[in-house]
């Protein structure tokens, strides 16, 4: 897979995450709204490695 392809599928994986994460918090489940915002970060995470990988 290139790069910029894993790059937009992690993009649409965060998308797909903050959705959960503010649903979640409509409904006051702070453990899921809690696991979501470590999933966010997690990819954002992997993307920016990804990221600095493309600019070596």
């Amino acid at each position: 897979m290139e790069r910029k392809k894993f790059i937009n599928y992690i993009d649409k994986l965060i998308e797909q995450s903050e959705a959960w994460r503010k649903d979640a918090e409509k409904r006051e489940d702070w453990n899921s709204a809690c696991f979501y915002q470590g999933e966010v970060k997690a990819y954002e995470k992997v993307k920016r490695l990804v990221d600095q990988q493309l600019h070596v």
